[in-house]
């Protein structure tokens, strides 16, 4: 193993326990003399990897999103409509907000100016690379599935056609970044009072909010309800393969 490799390593074992300790203790009662001492690494060892804390959550919400950007691969290997791999993706996304608040967190920490100004720009570029990846896998997915789903679509000229898919794409990632919010403000889940129907209940905020929201595209679906339920499972499915994200664990800190 080469000098590079051997720092490649280091900078992922890093990341690794600093995910650990942010989702334990939160962004700000986490010292980089914490992250040194989780990681047995000194601290110049520690900031020649990372210039600031700032740099290191960057690094870590990276991780993160490198498992969305998994799921969103494997959501297209599926064998069913492209809108249902839609629906799948974003129940996905909301699975992970009302399972890993803790985690959640880094990643809306993570999207903050304040936060971009204190880390190195090469990071903040590479992060930003990412999340423009993730938008275009999400306005592929609309341009496949409006032909297929979208009332009135095939009578849109190409112009047209390209700007629906991107007020789509951008609705669909607004509304899931909504929904998550209130999902990590606990208002959905006091509303159903922590109980077994209460979970049944919250899954049923998310999916009357974008059922409702892709009516409005002109969505038609004689059976919404299943069409969710079977995304659902297939999200579930897809959430068991990740390595920060699986139901298996919910409870612990990974």
């Amino acid at each position: 193993m080469d000098r590079r490799e051997k720092r490649e390593l280091r900078e992922q074992e890093i990341i690794k326990k600093s995910i650990k300790l942010f989702s334990r203790q939160g962004f700000l009662g986490v010292r980089m003399s914490d992250i040194a001492n989780q990681t047995d690494y000194s601290m110049g060892t520690i900031y020649s990897h990372f210039v600031s804390k700032e740099d290191l959550l960057i690094a870590a919400a990276h991780t993160l999103v490198e498992d969305h950007q998994q799921m969103f691969r494997r959501v297209r290997e599926e064998s069913i409509p492209a809108m249902e791999q839609i629906i799948s993706l974003v129940q996905g996304v909301w699975l992970v907000a009302t399972r890993f608040p803790d985690l959640i967190e880094i990643e809306n920490l993570s999207r903050m100016p304040s936060v971009w100004r204190r880390a190195t720009e090469e990071r903040v570029s590479r992060y930003d690379h990412l999340h423009e990846d993730l938008a275009e896998r999400i306005r592929n997915m609309a341009l496949e599935a409006l032909p297929e789903s979208i009332e009135g679509y095939a009578a849109l000229d190409q112009a047209a056609q390209l700007e629906l898919a991107d007020y789509l794409t951008h609705g669909l990632w607004g509304l899931s970044v909504g929904l998550a919010s209130i999902a990590q403000s606990g208002y959905a889940e006091s509303q159903c009072q922590g109980t077994k129907e209460g979970e049944a209940e919250v899954m049923r905020f998310f999916s009357t909010n974008y059922i409702n929201f892709l009516k409005g595209y002109g969505w038609n679906s004689d059976t919404p309800e299943q069409v969710f339920e079977r995304c659902n499972q297939v999200s579930q499915r897809l959430l068991s393969q990740t390595t920060w994200y699986s139901p298996q664990r919910i409870g612990e800190v990974v």
